[in-house]
């Protein structure tokens, strides 16, 4: 079975997601903390593995 990494595109906007509220946000660099409740994002393109 093959693997591959998502595309990047630096200019495009991505939805990144809050581990503990589900709060989404669209960014074009990844946001650090979540407005709503402090806890970290993630890239919801990226697996959570």
């Amino acid at each position: 079975m093959k693997t591959r990494d998502p595309d990047y595109d630096a200019d495009a906007d991505y939805e990144y997601e809050c581990l503990k509220c589900g709060e989404t946000v669209s960014a074009s660099s990844h946001p650090g903390e979540c407005d709503d409740c402090g806890s970290a994002m993630r890239n919801r393109r990226m697996p959570c593995e």
